[in-house]
């Protein structure tokens, strides 16, 4: 307790007393330190909301200075790469053949698509399509997975379900790889169906793989060029 002088007639009364025992006039509360605290930063709180509202009344956003909206930008996944140019997705290969005094030329695309099998060939694969003109073999038409088993002998055709485009799918004959090779089959009348790639935009290709049915592989075959598949040589049906 502490004595306060009465603000009407300067007694001496306890801090505590509600009225001055000598004029009877009214003695207001003390405010203590800890009181003082809060209403001082209560009244931080006021202000800075107040500084934080425009000249409209709306509340400011700190994001719209230009420091930070770049900041924001930058801040954003990257958009996905635009699509790749017709024939870019292409890659071609030559080669001196060590038997012959011939050059082997190959024309190689990838599925646009992937395929999940299960296990033991697990996760996510892509096909690949190539074209390859060989001086001791000839022309081959080659269709071949990551991981997996095609069922196609190398003794024994099978068959390989193509479309093109939209027209209506239809069987091309194939045999496996004279290796053995569980990943790749030689798909058969390459002429036939080097002319309706030709045309095509797209090509989706069905094999029979091993408790995999036939899964759909996908090639986008635009932009086929015959020159840089053979260069300097006459164009290939």
């Amino acid at each position: 307790m502490a004595l306060i002088k009465c603000k009407e007639c300067g007694a001496e009364v306890s801090s505590e007393a509600k009225t001055c025992p000598k004029c009877g006039k009214g003695i207001a509360p003390r405010m203590g330190c800890g009181a003082l605290l809060g209403v001082l930063l209560l009244g931080g709180i006021i202000i800075s909301a107040f500084s934080s509202l425009d000249s409209s009344g709306t509340r400011k956003d700190s994001s719209s200075s230009p420091e930070n909206s770049l900041a924001a930008i930058d801040a954003q996944p990257a958009l996905a790469p635009e699509s790749k140019l017709p024939g870019s997705q292409w890659s071609y290969h030559q080669s001196e053949d060590a038997m012959s005094k011939g050059a082997i030329y190959q024309a190689l695309v990838s599925s646009s698509n992937t395929v999940n099998f299960s296990f033991p060939y697990a996760g996510a694969q892509k096909a690949e399509l190539i074209l390859r003109t060989h001086p001791r073999y000839g022309k081959d038409l080659v269709f071949r997975i990551e991981r997996g088993q095609i069922l196609c002998r190398s003794y024994e055709d099978c068959a390989v379900l193509v479309r093109f485009d939209d027209e209506q799918a239809v069987n091309y004959a194939a045999t496996g790889a004279a290796d053995n090779s569980t990943e790749t089959i030689f798909i058969r009348d390459y002429a036939r169906f080097a002319k309706k790639m030709l045309k095509a935009q797209r090509v989706r290709i069905a094999a029979n793989i091993y408790q995999e049915g036939a899964p759909v592989f996908e090639f986008d075959v635009r932009g086929f060029d015959q020159n840089k598949y053979r260069p300097n040589t006459k164009k290939q049906s």
